[in-house]
C-alpha cells in the first residue's frame, strides 16, 4: 500500500518538479537576438584562423600543405557547426530535458562528425601533410577563445 500524503505535502511535491522553461537562447547564455550573430562571427573566426594557416603554408611549402590545413581548419569548422545548430534549433529551448537532450546528442555528432572527417582526410588526401592538417585543425580551434576574448564590449570584469 502506497504511504499517506496529506494535500498540501502532494502540491508542494508537484510544485517542485514542474519543468523549467527557458526565456533566453541557449548560445553561450546571451539574450535570443545576439546569440546567432555570436555563433556566426565565432564560426566564421575559427574557419579565418585556418585560413590563415592554409595562406601560410601555401606561400611557404606549396599547394600540397595548403590543402592540409584547409582540411584540418573545415575539420574544425563542420562540428562545430553541427553542435550550434542542435543547440540553437527553437526545438532544444522548448524545456531543459530538450535542451539537454540537444546538447548531448550535438556533443556525440561533434566526436563523430570529426573522427569521420579526420578518417577521410588520412585516407583520401594524397599528398597528406599531417602536420600541416593538425596545424590547420589546432589553428581553428584557438581561434574560439581568442575571439570570445576579444568581442567588444566585453571587458574585463
Amino acid at each position: 500500500m502506497p504511504p499517506f500524503w496529506p494535500p498540501s505535502r502532494l502540491a508542494a511535491k508537484r510544485e517542485r518538479h514542474r519543468p523549467v522553461r527557458l526565456p533566453v537562447s541557449v548560445a553561450f547564455l546571451l539574450p535570443a537576438p545576439d546569440g546567432m550573430k555570436t555563433v556566426r562571427k565565432l564560426l566564421l573566426a575559427q574557419l579565418a584562423g585556418g585560413l590563415l594557416v592554409a595562406a601560410v603554408a601555401g606561400f611557404w611549402r606549396g599547394a600540397g600543405p595548403a590543402g592540409s590545413a584547409l582540411a584540418g581548419a573545415l575539420i574544425g569548422v563542420v562540428p562545430n557547426a553541427f553542435l550550434a545548430a542542435r543547440l540553437l534549433s527553437p526545438r532544444a529551448g522548448a524545456s531543459a530535458g530538450s535542451l539537454l537532450r540537444a546538447g548531448w546528442i550535438g556533443a556525440v555528432g561533434q566526436l563523430a562528425i570529426s573522427a569521420l572527417l579526420f578518417a577521410a582526410a588520412f585516407l583520401a588526401l594524397r599528398p597528406l601533410f599531417p602536420a600541416w592538417l593538425f596545424a590547420g585543425f589546432i589553428a581553428g580551434q584557438l581561434a574560439w577563445p581568442l575571439a570570445l576574448a576579444t568581442r567588444p564590449g566585453r571587458g574585463p570584469d
